[in-house]
């Protein structure tokens, strides 16, 4: 299994220890980690920490061409609430997750005719 779908694991793993919803996510800009994230909705009361805006908040501000070269990894698809961050932040390539759920196919029509390459693992 690629290193970084791991580390998205290893995210998921920490959200379920802490009590979460087992999701995990990583944000990857030229071979490195920038940015790791895993579901926080149950364990903080938010409506809005999914693992991939953990993942993109825990990257901190950067300069918006680096998102257009980063990879997201995450272990599960994305919602339309996920799906609009990786449009408004321009991701340039989703590698897909380990489970496409089809709760959201909305999510996946809207994120492959934006040139994203999407790939089951």
């Amino acid at each position: 299994m690629d290193a970084f779908l791991q580390a998205a694991l290893a995210e998921a793993r920490q959200s379920l220890a802490e009590g979460g919803i087992p999701i995990g996510s990583v944000l990857v800009h030229d071979g490195a980690i920038i940015g790791r994230g895993h579901n926080r909705r149950l364990q903080q009361g938010s409506v809005v920490l999914h693992a991939e805006l953990d993942a993109l908040e825990n990257a901190g501000r950067r300069a918006a061409q680096l998102y257009r070269q980063c990879v997201l990894y995450t272990t599960l698809s994305p919602c339309a609430m996920c799906s609009g961050a990786i449009l408004l932040y321009s991701v340039r390539a989703f590698p897909g997750s380990l489970f496409w759920c089809q709760g959201f196919p909305g999510c996946r029509s809207r994120l492959l005719p934006r040139r994203l390459t999407c790939v089951l693992r």
